[in-house]
């Protein structure tokens, strides 16, 4: 699977935000652009990871006082983080079955 720029963009607004430290320097091991490319599974695993906690984070945000514009603009970024996961998995899904 490969990911759309702005996916990519994503990923890493995703990382640069993200919580988890292991999940950061797993990332940081990657390399300097891992997301560019055809992933690997691992990288896939990564990526999908980042975008889980994102998504958290955007849940969350979503329960505070926000703006109807906020709340429009995080329910857009929700519902397009919700998409790439589900696309990551059916890749990973895939890449698994096929590796047996």
């Amino acid at each position: 699977m490969k990911l759309s720029p702005k996916a990519q963009l994503f990923v890493t607004r995703a990382l640069a935000e993200a919580a988890s430290r292991p999940l950061r320097l797993a990332a940081g091991q990657l390399g300097a652009s891992p997301w560019s490319g055809e992933l690997s599974p691992e990288i896939g695993r990564i990526a999908m990871a980042v975008l889980e906690e994102h998504r958290r984070q955007i849940r969350s945000r979503l329960e505070s006082p926000l703006t109807e514009d906020e709340a429009a603009d995080l329910s857009n970024d929700l519902g397009f983080v919700e998409a790439v996961c589900a696309d990551l998995r059916r890749s990973l899904k895939v890449t698994n079955s096929t590796a047996r």
